[in-house]
Order: structure tokens, then sequence, then C-alpha cells
């Protein structure tokens, strides 16, 4: 049974015994036997299977769950009944954020493409600190899962380029920094007075090659508001700022002022932020306190403080510091 429908089970025990244990006024019990014997069977069968499953990871709160639950076999009175029912309230909270991190667990599992028990051996390894071994299982679960794609097609997923938005979530990529090594107008144009043109109301304004230490594989991410197309042609049409990023990295990070569902833009201002750093600051930042920064991204550290209103433009950060 999963925890969130052990939490389900557990109101459903404690509405039935509150039911069973109805009296009249001369102080005996009004509901059937049956439901009496039910109601304890149920109660029982929920102890255990609470105490079961948060021993682990709450043993104070299962030692006191369990005691509490055997004192009022025994002894009933008020102060017990308001302790029991505490303990009770605090168990099935438990339970049921357990089983909110379960649907999440499963659903990274699922997208990862690792196997139940693979993805169990990454989170064990991650837990004693060990990142290589957990690097390793997942390289070897993708090389497998090239492999397999590759006899099943012909093709070989190195030569897939993958699009943000499209094969990837925008969620995934949120504040996350990347590499930027080529620029598709996609037909896009800007005039004199800088007024943009797409070749299509229905496609983005352009593309972005890029690539991080967060993926395998190149992407391409597309541009979708008009600022963040100008700003990348402003680097690449400014011939020194071109040959800059040939011995430079010009660094991009997908950062809404306000993220909607899905990991979309919730505002009309523009979510690119753009700068240009020293070669291989982006491997840098991204081994920082053990890679850290794979789950808890600090974008400023290299883009500095995002701006969307007033002047926007590509930062130049000589000398990051992260």
């Amino acid at each position: 049974m999963k925890s969130k429908t052990l939490a389900i089970f557990g109101i459903g025990v404690w509405i039935l015994s509150v039911a069973s244990s109805a009296e009249d006024l001369g102080g005996n019990y009004t509901a059937p036997a049956a439901l009496i014997v039910i109601s304890a069977i149920a109660t029982l069968i929920f102890t255990i299977m609470a105490v079961v499953r948060l021993w682990k990871p709450q043993k104070v709160t299962t030692v006191l769950f369990l005691a509490s639950s055997l004192i009022s076999l025994v002894y009933i009175s008020t102060p017990i009944k308001i302790i029991n029912f505490i303990l009770f309230i605090w168990v099935v909270s438990l339970l049921w954020v357990m089983g909110k991190h379960e649907s999440l667990s499963k659903k990274l599992q699922k997208n990862s493409g690792l196997t139940s028990e693979e993805f169990s051996s990454v989170q064990e390894d991650l837990k004693k600190g060990d990142h290589d071994g957990a690097v390793q299982i997942i390289s070897a679960v993708q090389e497998r899962d090239k492999k397999n794609f590759k006899d099943a097609t012909g093709v070989d997923a190195k030569d897939i380029i993958p699009e943000i938005g499209k094969d990837i979530s925008w969620t995934d990529i949120v504040n996350h920094a990347f590499r930027v090594f080529d620029f598709d107008r996609n037909g896009t144009t800007v005039n004199e007075n800088n007024q943009v043109k797409a070749k299509s109301s229905f496609q983005p304004y352009g593309y972005l090659l890029v690539e991080s230490p967060i993926l395998n594989n190149r992407v391409r991410l597309p541009i979708i508001h008009r600022d963040d197309f100008l700003l990348a042609a402003s680097v690449f049409d400014d011939p020194q700022l071109a040959n800059l990023i040939e011995s430079e990295e010009l660094l991009v990070t997908y950062a809404p002022k306000h993220l909607g569902p899905k990991g979309i833009s919730g505002s009309p201002h523009h979510v690119l932020h753009y700068a240009i750093v020293p070669s291989g600051t982006l491997e840098s930042y991204y081994s920082v306190n053990n890679d850290v920064r794979m789950a808890k991204p600090e974008p400023q550290k290299l883009f500095g403080p995002f701006v969307y209103q007033g002047e926007i433009k590509v930062q130049i950060n000589s000398e990051p510091r992260f």
C-alpha cells in the first residue's frame, strides 16, 4: 500500500473508531458489536502498517505512536485520548508527505529512464556522498538507451539535436546556464530601426545552439521574445564581440521574471539573459561544492542581477566569482 493510500486509510479508520465508540447516557456502547470488532481490527492493521512504514525515517514518532496506542488499550482517559489524537494526526501527515515524495520520485525515475533498482542505487550513492558512483550509473543507463535507440532506428542519438520546449521541458532548464555555439535567425530580420520581423507568427524568432554540463547533448534553445533575439544579434552582428566569443564564452540562461505553469514565462518581459565570460567558466561554475549547482543553480553569479525593464544588455563578466 502506498504511503498516501495508507494515510487515507488511517483517516477512514479514525472515522470508523469514532462511530464505533459512541455511548449512551449510561456509558454503554450503542454501535453494533460487528462494527466495534471491525474498527478494532482496522485500527490494529493501520497501527502496524504505519509503524513499519515510518520506523526508519521517524523512529521517535513511531515509538511514541505505538506506545500511545498500546496505553489506550488498557487505560482510557481524556489526556490519553488527546495525546493519541495529536500523534495520529502527525502520523497521517507524515504518511501524506511521504506519499507526495514517493510520487515525485516515481515521476523522476520514469523521466530519467532508470529502472526502480537503478534509481534506488543512485539515491543511495547520493546519500553517501558518492557523486561519482551516481554519475556512473546514470551514464551507463544513458549509453544503454542510446544503443537501444540506434538498434531500433538505425539513428545515432548523438546526431539528434533536442529542442527545448519540445523534447526537453522548459521547467528542467530554468535558471541553468548554457554555452552558446551558434545563432540560427530562423528567417527573422532586423531593420535599421531595430524593428524585428519574424518569418512566421507561429515560430520562434530564432534558435541558439547551446550546451551545458546539465545535459548530455547540445540542444536548440528557442528565442521566443524579440528583445532576446536583439540581444543575441547584438553579439553576433558586432565584429568585436563576435571575435571575443571565439576565445571567451557566451553564456545564456532562461530566467523569466514570473514563472508560469510548465516553466513557461508568466509575464511579457524578456526571458533570456546573456553574459560573456572567460573560457572554462561554465564547467568551473557547475563543479563548485560537488556540483551543488546542478540542483540549485545561482545564475546571478555569472549574469549579475537580472534586468527586465529599461536598458537590457549582454553583460561582460571578466572575473566571475562563484
